[in-house]
């Protein structure tokens, strides 16, 4: 890196810390620092460039540190919140920021006591005065009268910061009816709010144009009577114009016509993006009018575009694809200069712009690889200065790190499945291995830092991550082929791949364990009750067990009748696809971990499953995190999780 750097024209040193920091030279691959959470999660910078705002992790707690950009000497503040958990954090002005904290609380006061994840937005100035919850819900009493306005589970969501107002933001809440948000102008100093657009049943986003006039909204009704999910989405011309239906679907049965990317200075042309002839996402104008496609802007035969970034002049600042690797296109004069700075500097690795000033002249990258934790630099374009902010997993000795090395292998039905295949530093063949399916499981896996992979690597395992079919950014037809596969041809694909990794001598079929998190769990489980593969054991982080289960706590959430669509079949039953009730088929060692908060896969379908392992005198290891959620968001929690992992595979596989 020494040589690189020195080679360059460019101006280089740190204002923060050092360019290569000791945590990293004496850095370690112990549990505890994969399991650490993240130093840095986002750094932003203010409108003016002069200061930059860090959401960062101090002794396991997430917080907000601001400082002057270049001057040392003055002391960074360091903002916490004892109430709940920063999510996102940025600036509105030069002095004031926004932030967005979660917690567990009530759902809705107005009708039942359930809890589940809330979200608030907070106010502040940039040094952490001044603090308040901007939103005001007023209290009437204690009977459920009183309680007649709603307080909304979701009250961050930010629809537009208006740049020449900085007293005031466009945010969407849910107040008067669930399910149906309104638009409103929030001041966040004094909490005045000023509903500028109603809500309707059909939309549950909304999206401004660059004068910050609300123009498009998107969203879901359930058909009643009927299986079916209608998928609507509206536009306008203008705020005096009424509003036009881009499109209207049954999402159960049809496919997506096409995604909404952006207004242009035309009012009856948009930026959208849809399937071109070869069925992955192209990059088109559309005209609103005729409902029909005008020119192709940009495409790839063979995947999708899964960015696009539209600038305040309407015009386009780049478009981005998910090849093997993530591939930034930008056209504008900002975006050329840059791409010349960092080829020369980061070369081979993922770059992207997380924070710009107004003018664009200064930006905080984020620069990564598979081997390279996310880092933070700071790039004053006009001056070529470059400045290292600091990075992710400072604690991770990055030598013993594993390159992710972009694979494709051909499944049962002649399928082509994508993946990502990391063998230990050594590059031994012939090595105990972990099928490690993603969760979602419409998600992919990607060619960057994964924390769970390289803990597993630096222990000596290859690691095989596949994107099975239904993965997202391989084109909608790859997509759809995982409708109603949940508990089939999913599964087939990662048994094909372990399979594969054995016909290519990359592990040894005697030492091959299945392991993964959320629907990934579930196929570490049910991958084993097909009995395709020897599998020596499995791992399951919040799992999936009882399918049935799932729809019935899932049964009043939105989207409900479209996801259950999305996963029942008319070829297995539920039940045939469950691993609660296929115990008998299950006769490896197990082990098992579950958040007792989760969110997402209720606590019960771990506790059921292990009273049945139990039952049948099952070998299996439960270990349930107090106080857990469905994302290990706990430092603690990640800790034990690899721990106990790296020591369960030691005894299965070693």
């Amino acid at each position: 890196m020494n040589r690189i750097l020195a080679a360059t024209s460019l101006l280089i040193y740190a204002f923060f810390v050092p360019l290569f920091s000791s945590a990293q030279e004496n850095g370690s691959i112990s549990a505890e620092a994969f399991g650490a959470l993240p130093e840095i999660l986002s750094v932003q910078i203010s409108p003016d460039g002069n200061k930059i705002l860090i959401l960062k992790t101090i002794n396991g707690e997430i917080v907000i540190v601001t400082k002057m950009l270049g001057e040392d000497t003055i002391e960074e503040n360091i903002i916490p919140y004892d109430d709940g958990i920063f999510n996102w954090a940025i600036w509105v002005s030069n002095d004031r920021i926004l932030a967005s904290v979660k917690f567990e609380g009530h759902e809705d006061r107005a009708k039942n006591l359930r809890v589940s994840s809330q979200r608030r937005l907070l106010s502040m100035t940039w040094d952490g005065n001044d603090m308040i919850n901007p939103n005001r819900f007023r209290k009437r009493g204690r009977t459920n009268r009183a309680f007649s306005r709603r307080q909304p589970q979701l009250q961050d969501r930010l629809i537009d910061i208006l740049k020449d107002d900085p007293d005031h933001v466009l945010v969407q809440m849910d107040i008067d009816r669930l399910g149906e948000p309104a638009v409103y102008k929030l001041n966040i100093k004094t909490k005045k709010r000023t509903r500028v657009l109603k809500g309707r049943r059909s939309v549950d986003y909304w999206m401004t144009d660059q004068n910050h006039d609300v123009r498009y909204g998107e969203g879901f009704v359930e058909l009643k009577g009927s299986r079916g999910v209608r998928h609507v989405a509206y536009y306008r011309k203008s705020i005096n114009e009424k509003w036009i239906t881009l499109f209207d679907y049954d999402e159960t049965d049809e496919p997506r016509p096409f995604y909404f990317e952006g207004f242009t200075k035309d009012d009856a042309v948009v930026y959208i993006t849809a399937n071109d002839e070869m069925g992955n996402r192209a990059l088109y104008t559309y005209n609103v009018d005729s409902h029909k496609k005008i020119n192709k802007i940009a495409g790839d035969s063979d995947y999708d575009i899964v960015d696009v970034a539209i600038g305040e002049d309407y015009e386009l600042e780049y478009y981005s694809y998910y090849r093997d690797k993530p591939d930034i296109v930008r056209l504008k004069n900002h975006g050329k200069i840059l791409d010349q700075i960092t080829d020369e500097v980061f070369n081979g690795l993922s770059v992207s712009i997380s924070s710009h000033s107004k003018d664009k002249n200064k930006v905080i990258l984020n620069v990564s690889s598979p081997k390279m934790p996310a880092t933070f630099y700071y790039l004053d374009i006009s001056t070529k200065e470059l400045n290292k902010i600091g990075q992710s997993y400072g604690g991770i000795d990055q030598s013993k790190l594993s390159m992710k090395e972009p694979i494709t292998y051909i499944a049962r039905d002649g399928v082509e499945i994508p993946g990502y295949l990391s063998r230990p530093a050594s590059g031994a063949l012939n090595s105990p291995t972990i099928i490690l399916p993603h969760g979602g499981p419409m998600a992919r896996d990607g060619w960057s830092f994964d924390y769970w992979t390289q803990y597993l690597t630096t222990r000596g395992y290859a690691v095989l991550q596949m994107n099975y079919r239904g993965s997202t950014g391989y084109g909608e037809e790859f997509r759809r082929m995982g409708y109603h596969e949940w508990g089939r041809k999913m599964l087939y694909d990662i048994n094909d791949g372990a399979k594969w990794m054995i016909e290519q001598g990359y592990s040894d079929r005697e030492k091959i364990c299945i392991m993964g998190g959320s629907y990934g769990g579930y196929a570490a489980l049910q991958s084993i009750v097909l009995g395709e593969v020897e599998y020596k054991c499995s791992v399951a982080f919040a799992p999936v067990s009882h399918i049935q289960g799932l729809m019935q706590s899932l049964k009043n959430a939105p989207g409900f009748k479209s996801y259950k669509s999305y996963v029942e079949s008319e070829e297995w039953s539920l039940n045939e696809a469950s691993p609660s009730f296929n115990i008998d088929k299950i006769n490896i060692p197990v082990l098992l971990f579950h958040g007792s908060k989760d969110m997402s896969v209720p606590i019960v379908q771990s506790r059921g499953f292990r009273d049945r392992m139990e039952s049948a005198d099952k070998e299996l290891k439960y270990i349930e995190f107090e106080d857990g959620d469905h994302f290990l968001s706990d430092e603690k929690h990640r800790m034990k999780f690899l721990m106990e992992t790296g020591k369960f595979l030691s005894e299965h596989l070693k």
